[in-house]
């Protein structure tokens, strides 16, 4: 992987610098403390087995096929790793199929039952490109920048609970998350559109090339954090399971708190892109 990521650096300073955005952080991007930490990189993926762990668990794997499941998730990560290719646009084509046409499709469907082997493509067309976008914005724009974006995540979130406490009646997903509303998602992108005009405003996010290019994130970005949260609740409640694990007393399971992380790292990387 990070063998690609000057490669990447390359062609995101192209793109930036039409715009006169970036040119004051491309000697830092050049600079050789852009790729992250091994131990960055282990603890983000050993965070991303436990979430993978936990679906396992959730749709009753037996041990043999639980490590099955972690070791070619694991071999997937090591083999993008070594092999000498620029893997960007194949994580971005499968973030954009699985987050804004698969999952969407699911949540209007909503199946009553998932396979295994589902279950396991699930998990590497989840994880994987979220862990890739994560590394790979680590590596470029460094840790302040990859916090605000995942940020965007939490204050949707907030967004939406504070909104819909408040001014919730219409329900967004009864059959799915009975306690999301229409309200509460409204709230949640407008929140998340402050904060990121907000960042602009201050030239904290290097990502944002202009106030358009935060109000569309905040619109993107936000529409799939809800569709990540939603996601997840479904596939607990086919699994008929209240949380994913127990990992975190009182706050379920690892992915119970990455599920709208998930969508919005690997959406966002691919906004980055294009931006």
């Amino acid at each position: 992987m990070w063998k690609n990521v000057r490669a990447i650096e390359g062609v995101i300073y192209a793109k930036a610098t039409s715009n006169n955005v970036y040119h004051s952080i491309y000697s830092c991007w050049s600079s050789s403390f852009c790729t992250p930490p091994l131990g960055f990189s282990v603890a983000c993926w050993l965070l991303c087995l436990i979430a993978i762990y936990e679906l396992a668990t959730m749709y009753k794997f037996n041990l043999t096929e639980t490590i099955a499941l972690l070791v070619i998730n694991t071999a997937i990560v090591v083999a993008i790793n070594q092999i000498n290719y620029d893997f960007s646009q194949v994580m971005r084509i499968v973030s954009v199929t699985i987050w804004c046409f698969v999952v969407p499709m699911i949540l209007i469907f909503t199946p009553k039952r998932f396979s295994k082997i589902t279950i396991a493509i699930f998990a590497i067309a989840l994880f994987v490109p979220a862990y890739y976008s994560l590394v790979v914005i680590h590596a470029i724009f460094g840790s302040w920048q990859l916090i605000s974006l995942m940020a965007i995540a939490w204050v949707a979130d907030s967004g939406a609970y504070f909104v819909g406490k408040a001014f919730g009646k219409r329900k967004l997903a009864p059959k799915i998350s009975p306690g999301k509303s229409i309200e509460g998602a409204a709230g949640g992108i407008l929140l998340v559109i402050l904060y990121l005009l907000t960042l602009k405003f201050f030239n904290v996010a290097v990502y944002l090339a202009n106030y358009r290019a935060a109000i569309k994130f905040a619109l993107i970005l936000t529409v799939v954090s809800v569709i990540g949260d939603l996601f997840e609740s479904w596939l607990k409640r086919v699994a008929q399971v209240k949380d994913s694990g127990n990992i975190l007393p009182g706050h379920g399971g690892v992915f119970d708190r990455v599920d709208s992380l998930i969508a919005v790292l690997s959406i966002g990387f691919a906004l980055i892109w294009v931006a």
